[in-house]
């Protein structure tokens, strides 16, 4: 693993943390082995011959493990207005068609594992799979553990970089410099990274409008998504998810 990157256990499943995907050199010299019962020869192929990495790995993910570019790149979906990947559109339009939001322990709670890795399997399969069309539907929480179990699988949307500016803003003392400070980072952001951020506050705001109902507030919240969003097992970046929800509005909203 490479120095700076770190890997963590979410619900079973490795994330390695990195900001950007690995690349893979070229092979310069390649030697197959072909084996029968009757004899066994090796074939010496070119010395410039260069093979590429699809020639041997398995296809790749259509949704899960991909870079936050490469995921919008492949979307044509809008969210209120943004420019999302296609995993954030059908969750979140999935919730809203079921009413998800008022839902007692949306976020918190999770669902059958084996739920939950057949629509994983199917988003990797396929691409796309539009949640409201499937026999049986899958359940509120199967979709959202989903969601959280996607945005631990590719790059981070904040990196540790961008949350070591934040933590250091939060030592801002003045409310108004405060806001001011961490838009100007936010806004920094790559687009698509900016434009799945400011999707995954607007639909949080509507959660935490039902918190009477959902049995959520700021703080679970900000624990869940520093977890998910910046790969967080330590809590360290809790206050920043905290700031950034407590101030949706002044962020994301306005």
């Amino acid at each position: 693993m490479n120095e700076g990157s770190r890997e963590i256990v979410l619900d079973g499943h490795n994330s390695q943390v990195l900001r950007s995907p690995s690349s893979t050199g070229p092979l310069d010299k390649l030697a197959l082995s072909l084996d029968s019962p009757e004899e066994s020869e090796t074939t010496q192929l070119p010395d410039d011959y260069q093979a590429k990495a699809s020639d041997f790995l398995e296809p790749r993910s259509k949704c899960f493990g991909l870079t936050i570019k490469e995921s919008s790149q492949m979307s044509n979906f809008y969210y209120h207005g943004l420019k999302v990947p296609i995993m954030m559109y059908r969750c979140f339009t999935y919730l809203d068609q079921e009413i998800g939001y008022d839902k007692v322990g949306i976020f918190r709670l999770s669902s059958v594992k084996s739920e939950i890795n057949k629509l994983e399997e199917m988003f990797n399969k396929l691409g796309d799979v539009d949640l409201m069309n499937l026999n049986p539907k899958p359940s509120i929480h199967a979709v959202t553990t989903l969601f959280k179990r996607w945005l631990r699988s590719g790059e981070r949307i904040l990196n540790e970089e961008d949350c070591a500016q934040l933590r250091l803003l939060l030592r801002l003392s003045n409310v108004s410099i405060r806001i001011r400070e961490f838009d100007s980072v936010l806004r920094a952001l790559p687009f698509e990274n900016y434009q799945i951020l400011k999707c995954l506050f607007i639909y949080l705001d509507k959660v935490l409008e039902y918190r009477d109902q959902n049995k959520n507030s700021i703080e679970s919240l900000a624990m869940l998504f520093s977890a998910n969003v910046s790969y967080d097992p330590t809590g360290k970046h809790v206050p920043i998810f905290t700031e950034l929800l407590v101030n949706r509005k002044s962020y994301f909203l306005d």
